[in-house]
């Protein structure tokens, strides 16, 4: 019952707030938000940083949840807005081009002279989304069906991700831009050395030292203490391995690092506001389920997965393709995860990512900023 409420609602409120279209219309005027508002990030804060340094007679307009943590970027020209207040609503809806990474919700409108890009928050095709997902309402379902009514184009950072994702998933009928993720284009043209100073200092890290990034996918049902694993164990497997000294960063839910006690063996970075230059930096990442693996084999670096609860989660998420045909070492405890880091093979692991992105599709072409930007030029 409350299911079939909401989305009768949403479709009233789509009539009812066009009311807002009413006015001047800015062409040139672009509305970016992510993560419904919450961070700049992703691949809507590389557009807009390409907007800001290559065609400067756009207008950028960020929203987010709560706009006083982000009055820095004023000092940038770029406007805030409060996001989902009226405001808000009144330059999306008077703006050529809106651009976030997520959903949007059922009840938000667009006219025919807009359009929404929609840039999505992972590549690959990994973990089941949309209607493949199985805990998809109905309800939640027809209101996807509803959004989709909105003029939108996708980027894609894969074949696979555009069949399997967008097609399959999101029942997408409309145009895809496969130039790959913004986000990702300096994991490809690897032309961002001065993160490395830019995140050692930030952590009080040892020049010399390596990295591991432990990026685990926040789940619901699981404790904050099955993230974990022996991290003395780990970096003795990373020394036998590959040498060195290791600094080990976890970039995990804010709410799993709120029950987990202070440690000195690993560096809390669940703050850090760019994924990507974390994954920039880091030597090796480790996560379960994160389309994160595919962004960091762009890189050419080891990415291991450790999934101690994999036969739960399949069951409840599922995969498209099955987790052991990909070309990332899985593990499903501990001491499996300490064996695969031991017995890493380079050679092996270069020649399976290669395969893996053959395989896939991959679309990443380290200008994909630029190109959305000449997009948008030619679009308007």
């Amino acid at each position: 019952m409350i299911d079939n409420l909401e989305t009768a609602l949403a479709g009233v409120l789509r009539h009812v707030l066009k009311i807002f279209s009413v006015g001047r219309f800015h062409k040139k005027r672009i509305v970016f938000f992510s993560y419904f508002g919450a961070q700049y990030s992703c691949n809507p804060k590389y557009i807009s940083l390409y907007l800001q340094e290559h065609m400067r007679d756009f207008e950028v307009v960020w929203a987010f949840v709560h706009p006083d943590e982000f009055k820095d970027l004023e000092s940038k020209n770029i406007k805030i807005t409060r996001y989902n207040s009226l405001s808000f609503l009144r330059i999306c809806l008077t703006s050529r081009y809106i651009i976030t990474n997520s959903e949007t919700p059922a009840w938000f409108p667009l006219t025919r002279r807009q359009t929404l890009i929609n840039t999505w928050h992972g590549g690959g095709a990994y973990k089941r989304v949309g209607a493949a997902y199985q805990k998809e309402t109905a309800g939640k379902q027809k209101r996807a069906a509803i959004a989709r009514k909105n003029p939108c184009v996708y980027l894609s950072s894969s074949n696979a991700f555009t069949e399997m994702t967008l097609r399959q998933s999101f029942h997408h009928t409309g145009e895809v831009l496969a130039y790959g993720m913004p986000r990702n284009d300096m994991l490809v043209r690897q032309n961002r050395d001065e993160l490395y100073n830019k995140i050692k200092n930030h952590y009080n890290i040892p020049v010399d030292n390596h990295v591991l990034l432990y990026a685990p996918t926040y789940r619901e049902s699981k404790k904050a203490s099955e993230y974990l694993f022996d991290c003395s164990r780990i970096k003795e497997a990373l020394i036998q391995r590959f040498g060195g000294n290791w600094s080990i960063l976890f970039r995990m839910h804010y709410f799993v690092m709120e029950q987990l006690a202070d440690s000195g063996e690993y560096i809390d970075a669940s703050g850090y506001p760019d994924m990507q230059e974390l994954l920039y930096v880091s030597d090796i990442l480790i996560t379960d389920y994160s389309s994160s693996m595919w962004d960091f084999a762009l890189t050419g670096k080891p990415c291991f997965l450790f999934a101690p609860d994999l036969d739960h989660y399949d069951l409840s998420r599922g995969f498209y393709t099955d987790i052991h045909t990909w070309p990332y070492p899985l593990a499903e405890n501990a001491e499996e995860l300490r064996g695969n880091i031991q017995n890493f093979d380079s050679t092996a692991y270069a020649a399976n990512v290669r395969k893996h992105f053959e395989d896939l599709g991959n679309r990443e072409s380290g200008h994909s900023a630029k190109k959305v930007c000449e997009y948008i030029r030619e679009h308007l």
